[in-house]
């Protein structure tokens, strides 16, 4: 009877979340038993404060335990294919999509378009010539390349594509805001800088296009 209550009170809560637009959905852990931490925790909240949970808890924690440095990664992308690299270090969401990796390195900035609204820095790499390199700095910026390559994020927490499409876009300013913290766009050509940031692998072309996580001039 008591199970039966509480599958009636699970479906209740569920109807009522999907009527919310920002709805997450915080997945059940099967091990915590009967009580408050047993049981289905669903809020409504907006993508801003999943975010402020989870940001620097969960997600920094996961891209500096998972990023790879970006010239070993090309170089065995050269020697062995993208599919093979990303089924090494990459992420992908669904059948046919693309791999997305989460990397660092430091490279010398060689140019940088600020007077399209689509900013980025091109940056090169000692002994890899063979793609162009580039560092998004809006202020638009689009892609979803930081959202994908995170393990912790899945789409089932999320009620509808529209919040998950909003959590991708607010990865690309966040990630963005605290790239540029330290960091003056208008005299970077020719310095050399670190940083941390996800791209999704390349299609045809050869321009890699990152969204930056964390910059430094060095």
């Amino acid at each position: 009877m008591a199970n039966m209550k509480r599958i009636s009170t699970f479906a209740l809560i569920v109807s009522v979340c999907l009527l919310a637009t920002a709805c997450v959905i915080v997945p059940i852990d099967p091990e915590a038993g009967d009580g408050a931490a047993g049981s289905a925790v669903l809020q409504a909240r907006d993508v801003e404060s999943y975010l402020e949970d989870y940001w620097e808890p969960y997600l920094l924690p996961e891209i500096y335990e998972r990023r790879v440095d970006l010239v070993t990664l090309f170089r065995e992308a050269d020697a062995s294919g993208w599919e093979h690299v990303g089924e090494t270090y990459g992420e992908i969401r669904g059948v046919g999509a693309s791999y997305n990796f989460i990397v660092y390195g430091t490279a010398v900035v060689r140019e940088t378009n600020t007077e399209s609204r689509n900013g980025f820095i091109v940056v090169e790499f000692e002994g890899l010539n063979s793609y162009e390199i580039q560092i998004a700095i809006g202020p638009a910026l689009t892609g979803s390349a930081i959202r994908d390559s995170l393990r912790f994020v899945d789409f089932n927490q999320f009620v509808n594509q529209v919040d998950f499409a909003n959590l991708a876009r607010e990865l690309n300013r966040l990630g963005n805001e605290n790239a540029q913290e330290n960091i003056d766009l208008f005299s970077l050509d020719g310095k050399s800088i670190e940083f941390t940031g996800a791209f999704t692998e390349p299609g045809a072309g050869n321009v890699i296009s990152i969204m930056p996580i964390f910059m430094e001039v060095r």
